[in-house]
């Protein structure tokens, strides 16, 4: 079976990207950050390895036209919504720190020893922006995953305490399980004149954690970034993305 530069390069194109995603989904997992979204990098390197041998045996020109032009179609719509997404993420990145009256730090899975890694740049952010601003009370708010030994919440408390924040500037909601839940429990925590409310959490998760606080009520808002590591953006990202989807179907953003 002979085949044509272009096809060559589609079958090498396809498998090194199938194996690239297959070994990134594998790292992700190892880092045991809680999620079982590793799995989406696994699947979609396994589909890309599926396509390359497709190619090898030409599976696709098997397909009627039809089948192969709404296939392409529905890739490509995906792939301009995917941009259009991440660009909307990727505007808040750096987004400037204002002065707030509050903060909201929204939670992200803990450990018995210690918060995990995107959780422990929220706190820091939180904990640096506490100290120079000493009349800034603060909102931790996280319920209780089946994986983790404690609230979201409390964990965070005990991290800021023992940052050096005094405990009564730290309030606690610990039954949210989700974004939405954060912020609208929250809201409900705050005083009738609260002021201006900073939103403490990841690059990657200011945008819709604003879209999300302005859909539930808070007038005077504004994000706080915190940090994220760069080798597990790319997951982040694509995360974000699915939570966008989601937040936008449910009518929470």
């Amino acid at each position: 079976m002979r085949f044509t530069f272009w096809e060559y390069f589609r079958i090498a194109v396809f498998a090194v990207l199938g194996i690239v995603m297959i070994w990134y989904g594998l790292a992700v997992k190892r880092a045991a950050t809680g999620t079982a979204f590793y799995r989406v990098w696994v699947l979609g390197g396994s589909l890309l390895l599926l396509m390359a041998v497709s190619c090898v045996f030409r599976f696709r020109q098997k397909l009627p036209p039809a089948v192969r032009n709404m296939g392409l179609a529905l890739f490509l719509i995906g792939c301009v919504l995917l941009l259009l997404t991440e660009l909307l993420i990727l505007s808040h990145f750096r987004d400037k720190d204002e002065d707030v009256d509050w903060l909201v730090v929204l939670g992200a899975q803990v450990f018995e020893d210690r918060p995990s890694l995107v959780l422990k740049y929220r706190l820091d952010k939180a904990a640096e922006y506490l100290k120079s601003h000493p009349d800034t009370k603060c909102i931790v708010s996280g319920g209780q995953g089946p994986n983790e030994p404690f609230s979201e919440a409390y964990g965070m408390s005990r991290y800021l305490i023992d940052a050096g924040i005094s405990e009564d500037r730290i309030f606690l909601e610990d039954t949210s399980m989700n974004t939405s839940e954060n912020l609208e429990n929250c809201l409900k925590m705050l005083p009738e004149n609260h002021g201006k409310v900073g939103i403490v959490t990841n690059n990657f998760h200011i945008f819709r954690a604003l879209r999300i606080a302005k859909k539930k009520g808070y007038d005077d808002v504004c994000g706080i970034v915190a940090p994220s590591k760069p080798f597990y953006l790319p997951t982040n990202l694509l995360r974000e993305f699915v939570g966008v989807t989601k937040d936008l179907l449910f009518g929470n953003m």
